[in-house]
């Protein structure tokens, strides 16, 4: 039987690489172009990525992994994400590459500072699944999860997503029903500190007393709108597919309801905006329900991007496995 963090780090490859061709798009649009159905990689990314080419969200899922083999825990995921941008990928968040560019624990708490306090984009929810599929459990999951996210993205509503996504895989992985999965992954949010996390990792501190305190006054509310929000997912709403970290957070959980993989993906792909990072964290969740990948999307997959460690032309179903094998064992 297929690893189950394997199988799901491909699932997620494989959905974000089919939302690459619409990734901006408006949904009529896609539909003049690629007709009512979306079932193969297709031609069209804004970004030039190919055919089967993963983008920013695998990428930086693989790169949070690569780090995590480092043996250097954070530090370790903080040095590969920024040897994933030096490397000059050609779609970046704006927040993630401030954040980044800090060349520090603390760079996404002083990005959230440099931006008002503002920014709560998707960017951190996209590649939290890599510390699910590293291996972390129960409270040490939700803490890493809330300090991975934070490397970029310090505000709650992402870091309490975020927390609530591993949480969900974990229970969607083992046996739990899609619905009560969701509330057992909202109750752990709940019962997690994640301001505490975010101080003990070293993302709050003397010189980001600002976002500590922004964080600390907006933490009861984030967690009550990250929980409207994946109740609303549940009930099949889909508000918008913008980059937003709520609007992913309720699509995709709205998404990955179906009984099939290309069921739960499609939606996702046809709605345009953000379609590859609804349709990656579409993927994590659903590959964390065992939902098999179509066959055809397997051979051509590629993780379209290098840096050092990866080359363009590798392919994921070749190479990701030592990926994961790797962090698992770090």
């Amino acid at each position: 039987m297929t690893d189950p963090h394997l199988h799901t780090l491909l699932s997620l490859t494989a959905a974000d690489a089919l939302g690459a061709a619409t990734e901006f798009k408006t949904p009529e649009a896609i539909r003049a172009r690629y007709g009512d159905h979306f079932t193969d990689y297709q031609p069209g990314s804004v970004f030039g990525f190919a055919p089967g080419e993963g983008t920013d969200d695998s990428q930086m899922t693989v790169a949070t992994l690569l780090g995590y083999a480092r043996g250097e825990g954070l530090e370790g995921v903080r040095v590969a994400l920024s040897a994933w941008l030096d490397a000059g990928p050609p779609d970046v968040g704006h927040l993630t590459r401030a954040a980044l560019r800090h060349r520090t624990l603390d760079g996404g708490a002083r990005a959230w500072t440099e931006s008002g306090h503002q920014s709560a984009g998707n960017g951190g929810l996209m590649r939290v699944a890599a510390v699910w599929i590293a291996g972390f459990t129960g409270g040490d999951l939700a803490r890493e999860s809330a300090a991975v996210t934070a490397l970029t993205h310090a505000d709650p509503r992402c870091v309490h997503a975020s927390v609530f996504l591993t949480a969900f895989l974990d229970a969607l992985q083992g046996g739990v029903p899609y619905r009560e999965g969701a509330e057992v992954a909202l109750a752990a949010m709940d019962t997690r500190d994640a301001r505490a996390a975010l101080l003990d990792a070293g993302i709050f501190g003397l010189d980001t007393r600002e976002a500590h305190a922004a964080f600390r006054e907006r933490d009861r509310a984030a967690r009550a709108q990250v929980r409207a929000r994946v109740r609303s997912g549940l009930d099949g709403h889909v508000t918008s597919q913008s980059g937003f970290v709520l609007d992913t957070l309720e699509a995709a959980v709205a998404h990955a309801r179906k009984d099939t993989w290309l069921g739960c993906v499609e939606p996702a792909v046809l709605g345009g905006d953000d379609s590859d990072t609804v349709a990656c964290v579409v993927g994590a969740i659903i590959g964390a329900r065992g939902l098999p990948v179509p066959e055809h999307l397997l051979p051509p997959l590629r993780l379209g991007h290098s840096w050092p460690g990866w080359e363009r032309g590798w392919a994921c179903a070749e190479h990701l496995p030592a990926v994961v094998a790797g962090a698992r064992q770090a």
